[in-house]
């Protein structure tokens, strides 16, 4: 048997992570996975099966399968190819932000706020880690975190501060006065 050529290896992920894309603008937050976007994030998953090895273990490729099953609600499955990123790449966020997206759907929020900060101590200047961060401790009950991670997150990069209307994890701390005073800019 001949090895797969390097640009082959490389086409498939393109590929993969072209059907991951597409799949995953069908899918709607926290509701079933429509058959068209199963279909194409599982095209994903068996083009992913294709790679030998050491290609189909590697980052990129554990990266790919880990989206995919986390966008088809397979988080158990799912946290096991993204936690093998966090060990090969540890600065890898999508891959602490999707691990941290799994548990909090199974419902470990202080496993997915203990994989958040795992995350946050590789890359600590990530404010998508921070405002991720601020909504799990909001959920957990916990003000003075969620505030005091908002507040960074925000400071980093004034974008962020426009999500928190619309974010239904922050309902639990919304009139909070701390809450509205690092979301509410005043001239």
């Amino acid at each position: 048997m001949t090895a797969m050529p390097r640009h082959r290896r490389q086409a498939i992920l393109r590929e993969a992570s072209g059907y991951i894309e597409l799949g995953e603008l069908l899918v709607q937050q926290d509701t079933p996975v429509p058959p068209s976007g199963q279909k194409l994030l599982q095209r994903a998953l068996n083009l992913l099966a294709l790679l030998p090895e050491p290609t189909r273990s590697m980052a990129m490729a554990k990266l790919l399968e880990g989206e995919a099953l986390r966008a088809l609600g397979r988080f158990e499955e799912g946290l096991v190819a993204l936690r093998l990123v966090t060990e090969q790449e540890p600065k890898r966020l999508e891959a602490w932000l999707g691990m941290g997206w799994c548990l909090k759907r199974l419902g470990r929020l202080e496993d997915a706020i203990g994989a958040l900060e795992q995350g946050l101590h590789a890359s600590p200047r990530e404010p998508i880690l921070l405002y991720n961060l601020a909504c799990y401790h909001s959920l957990a009950g916990r003000v003075q975190a969620a505030i005091e991670h908002l507040t960074k997150a925000i400071s980093l990069d004034d974008r962020y501060r426009d999500l928190t209307g619309a974010e239904p994890d922050f309902d639990p701390i919304r009139q909070d006065p701390r809450f509205v005073a690092v979301t509410h800019v005043t001239v």
